[in-house]
């Protein structure tokens, strides 16, 4: 179980800062102090790698920057979190989590000589970020790019798929496809004091008929633990070879290529036992072939009614958009009797949940792109939903053509409002501020922008 690799490294008794003391914080725009809040909004903001030709990508860093919650829905105030905040620590995009609460903000590092590191930082207001507790290894687990979410309140879980060698009998010319398999490894931490609590580590490998057909799972991400706190719910990515055909690699031996044109497997979700990480099941749903492991941010969360709520991407073009699933507290099954479609909801075609928000009592919000014909994502739009009556309204919000949230980390909520930063690629926005109750959408603050860089996230 690896238990000899676990090393923690303790920061000692003294809090270290990061940035401005306590006493004399940077303001919003530059004045004298910021006050103390209640409940900090800290902002995100990915830095675009100038020497990839990507514009966008993200893959220089990343900065946060935090105000309260009354500034936060002010149009009068403006935010640059780019000159004004801190320097998370990662190489590449860090992969960003906070308290509910808002008082802490947790890190693992992403890549690069420290990735895999775990961080905790107290928010205290502007760049005013303090390093708590430990700092923690986790690379030697779930490697030194792992997926992770805040799985319950106080408590992180990361992840790694690692798909095997192509199993394959016969010899040259002659060589037969016949599985492939994934090794996944598991982990969970204790964010209130930092620290490893339980590994684990299993094979995976789908029904008989599917790993015949070259199917294994490519990716797992955004773990939920349920809300009778006994299972963690793992989303997963399935890909697909062509066994029929291959190439010879340089060794002699075969390559099965990809296969993206036939049918995507049914959408999968790896549970297993909470907390001991233990009896891994993979669960299938009949209502979409798509993906659950989403894309850096929390596809999945625990419902009012005790369900969890789980929203797919990656649907083929005509297939039907992006749906929501639901797991059922009861069996911690799929319940194959709900689905929630975005597509009928807003009566479009090919739409791509890229993130979402559960307000509370079946209500949340959509941040979604289109598929175009070519089954690129296009354009950047919210819409509110209501889970029980399987409605949805979209919002006009300024740019929505320009924009793109393929990166989106984070969308917070503070009572009944919901933040999400919205801003094009290098250019200015705003934070938007929607009602659970009523619907209603609001400018809060400015958020000043620069070239090839974005906004990703509120927390």
């Amino acid at each position: 179980m690896k238990k000899e690799l676990l090393r923690t490294i303790m920061l000692g008794a003294a809090v270290t800062v990061l940035s401005l003391s306590a006493c004399k914080k940077d303001s919003v725009n530059g004045g004298d102090e910021v006050p103390d809040a209640d409940r900090w909004i800290t902002l995100s903001g990915a830095i675009d790698d100038p020497t990839n030709p990507t514009i966008g990508d993200g893959d220089a860093g990343t900065m946060v920057y935090s105000l309260t919650a009354t500034d936060a829905k002010n149009p009068n105030i403006t935010v640059n979190v780019f000159d004004q905040g801190m320097a998370v620590k990662s190489q590449r995009t860090a992969r960003l989590q906070a308290s509910a609460d808002g008082k802490f903000l947790y890190n693992i590092q992403y890549t690069g000589e420290d990735g895999g590191i775990f961080n905790k930082y107290s928010v205290n207001g502007g760049k005013d970020f303090r390093a708590e507790g430990a700092e923690v290894e986790t690379s030697a687990y779930v490697s030194a790019s792992p997926r992770w979410l805040k799985a319950v309140e106080g408590v992180g879980v990361a992840v790694k798929a690692e798909a095997n060698p192509t199993v394959y009998t016969g010899t040259a010319p002659n060589f037969v496809f016949q599985e492939r398999t994934t090794s996944v490894d598991v982990i969970s931490l204790d964010l209130n004091n930092p620290q490893i609590t339980k590994i684990a580590d299993f094979q995976l490998k789908l029904t008989a008929e599917e790993v015949a057909a070259g199917y294994y799972v490519s990716r797992i991400d955004v773990p939920v633990v349920n809300k009778a706190g006994n299972k963690v719910f793992i989303g997963a990515a399935v890909s697909k070879h062509n066994i029929k055909t291959f190439t010879l690699g340089t060794d002699g031996l075969p390559v099965f290529a990809a296969d993206n044109a036939s049918d995507k497997s049914w959408a999968k979700t790896l549970v297993l036992d909470y907390p001991s990480l233990a009896n891994p099941k993979v669960l299938t749903s009949t209502k979409t072939k798509g993906n659950t492991n989403g894309y850096r941010s929390t596809m999945q969360y625990v419902g009012t009614d005790g369900h969890v709520y789980q929203a797919t991407s990656g649907e083929k073009v005509g297939t039907g958009g992006s749906k929501i699933l639901r797991l059922s507290s009861s069996s911690n099954e799929y319940d194959n009797d709900y689905v929630f479609s975005l597509d009928q909801a807003l009566s479009l075609n090919n739409t791509y949940i890229e993130t979402w928000k559960y307000a509370g009592d079946g209500i949340g919000f959509v941040v979604y792109s289109v598929l175009n014909n070519a089954g690129t994502r296009t354009g950047g739009y919210i819409a509110r939903i209501d889970l029980n009556t399987k409605t949805a309204t979209k919002y006009a919000i300024a740019n929505e053509g320009q924009l793109s949230f393929n990166q989106i980390q984070s969308v917070t909520m503070h009572g009944d409002d919901v933040f999400i930063a919205v801003a094009p690629v290098g250019q200015d926005g705003n934070i938007l501020v929607f009602s659970k109750k009523t619907g209603e959408m609001t400018v809060g603050a400015k958020l000043v922008n620069k070239p090839g860089n974005q906004y990703i996230g509120v927390y």
